[in-house]
C-alpha cells in the first residue's frame, strides 16, 4: 500500500506524540499514512496563544486552489494529522475555505477560522474581512493584536458543557477518566466577578482525546452564561469571547503565533 508523506513547515512550537523528525532540518516533520503517494506542504499556526506566544491549538493549513485533494483524501489527511481540524484554502482571492475535523467536514470551528484568517492576512498582506466556509460567510477582523471572528451559534458543533466545583477538581481529571464523556467542555470559575474561567475539553468520541483550545465550545459557554468571558483553556491557551450585537452570534478572539513563510 502506498503512503502519503506530508512535509510540514512548522510556524510555531508544539508537541505531538505521532511525529518523527526529518533529516532535512529541525523545522520539518514527517507524517505517514496510506492511500496516496503525494507530498503535501502543510502550514502550521498556533491559535489562542497566551501573551508570550506560548501554547495555543495547532492548526494545519493546506493551500489547495487546484482541488488536488477530493473530500475523501482531505478527510484522510485530517484524520492522520493528529490535529483537531485541518483547513484547506480553496480560493485565496475569495477567501473560500474548507474545514475538516478527524471525522467530517464542518462549516465552523473557532480556532480553524481564526487561524485561517490570520494566515491569509499575514501571508498576503491584505486585511481579511470575511471567510467563506461551506457557502457560509463568516465575518473576521483584527483588533488590538487579536484576530476576531463572528460565529453563528447555529452552525457550531454540539458541545456539551459541564461545570465542576473548582479548578482543583478540573485539573485532576485525566484523559482516561474523561474518555467516557461525549464531546464535553468542562469548566470552573477562576474569578466570577471578572468573568475569568478555567476550562478543558475532551472529545474522544470525535477522535480528540483532549483539545488544547476549543473556540466553538467557548462560544456556547458564553451564550449559556450571558456575559463576555476570558477563558484559560488546556495547558495555557487563552480565549476571549464577547456577546455579539447580532442575536445568535458570538464574537470569538485570540492571538495567533507569528508565522513566517520562507
Amino acid at each position: 500500500m502506498d503512503s502519503i508523506v506530508i512535509f510540514i513547515k512548522i510556524y510555531s512550537v508544539f508537541r505531538r506524540k505521532n511525529y518523527m523528525r526529518c533529516s532535512r532540518g529541525r523545522n520539518y516533520f514527517l507524517y505517514f499514512y496510506s492511500s496516496c503517494s503525494k507530498i503535501i506542504l502543510m502550514n502550521i499556526v498556533n491559535v489562542f496563544t497566551d501573551k508570550l506566544g506560548k501554547y495555543g491549538n495547532p492548526l494545519g493549513i493546506i493551500i489547495d486552489e487546484k482541488k488536488f485533494f477530493n473530500k475523501v483524501k482531505r478527510q484522510q489527511i485530517a484524520l492522520a494529522s493528529g490535529f483537531s481540524e485541518i483547513v484547506f484554502i480553496n480560493n485565496i482571492q475569495k477567501r473560500d475555505i474548507s474545514i475538516f475535523s478527524p471525522q467530517r467536514e464542518i462549516p465552523f470551528a473557532g480556532h480553524a477560522v481564526i487561524g485561517a484568517a490570520y494566515f491569509l492576512d499575514q501571508e498576503y498582506k491584505k486585511p481579511v474581512k470575511q471567510l467563506i466556509s461551506m457557502r457560509t460567510k463568516i465575518k473576521t477582523w483584527a483588533k488590538n493584536r487579536l484576530m476576531w471572528v463572528r460565529g453563528d451559534l447555529s452552525i457550531t458543533p454540539p458541545w456539551n458543557l459541564e461545570q465542576v466545583v473548582n479548578t482543583l477538581q478540573l485539573e485532576k481529571i485525566t484523559v482516561k477518566q474523561a474518555s467516557s464523556k461525549k464531546h464535553t467542555l468542562i469548566w470552573s470559575w477562576i474569578d466570577k466577578n471578572k468573568a475569568i474561567i478555567r476550562a478543558r475539553t475532551f472529545a474522544s468520541d470525535w477522535g480528540i482525546s483532549e483539545d488544547e483550545a476549543n473556540g466553538s465550545g467557548a462560544m456556547k459557554l458564553t451564550i449559556k452564561l450571558g456575559r463576555d468571558l476570558t477563558i484559560h483553556h488546556g495547558q495555557g491557551s487563552v480565549i476571549y469571547t464577547k456577546i455579539s450585537t447580532i442575536s445568535g452570534f458570538i464574537d470569538l478572539g485570540g492571538r495567533v503565533r507569528v508565522i513566517k513563510r520562507e
